[in-house]
């Protein structure tokens, strides 16, 4: 006879599977009856409209949508992070046949932290999730528009 059938079933292992499931069933099931789980999003402090163009010289210049000012000149080999969240966001303008008349919104949360997110397609991007030196780049963008903290 083998060892596997010789071996009683493991019903206390089993019930604590039913238990643990039973519990996570209970608590998704009071989130989303209290309204816990649909939380409105917090206000922004500060918001930036903001132009991306592309310069000859393969630099970006970020205008101020508002006025029209130059906000920052992002050099032809840097500011890569900056560089590639809009050509994904610009791809994603171009692969729904939007253009570039509406600008890209800029805003400084509550926490201090940064979200970038584009009206036209609907995209938002949390910068904190890049980690602290990427969010701080869109950051020194968004302080040296003049707007304060």
């Amino acid at each position: 006879m083998s060892a596997t059938a010789a071996a009683p079933f493991p019903r206390l292992q089993l019930g604590a599977v039913f238990a643990v499931l039973g519990c996570v069933l209970i608590g998704v099931t009071a989130a989303r009856v209290t309204g816990y789980a649909n939380a409105p999003a917090p206000a922004p402090i500060a918001t930036l409209a903001l132009h991306f163009n592309d310069m000859p010289d393969g630099s970006v210049a970020v205008l101020n949508a508002t006025n029209g000012a130059t906000v920052a000149t992002i050099p032809a080999r840097g500011g890569g992070f900056i560089r590639s969240t809009m050509r994904v966001l610009a791809t994603e303008r171009a692969h729904d046949n939007i253009g570039p008349a509406t600008p890209f919104i800029l805003e400084q949360m509550p926490g201090g932290t940064f979200e970038l997110s584009d009206p036209a397609t609907g995209q938002n991007l949390d910068l904190v999730a890049f980690g602290p030196t990427n969010e701080a780049e869109f950051a020194s963008i968004f302080f040296a528009s003049g707007a304060k903290k």
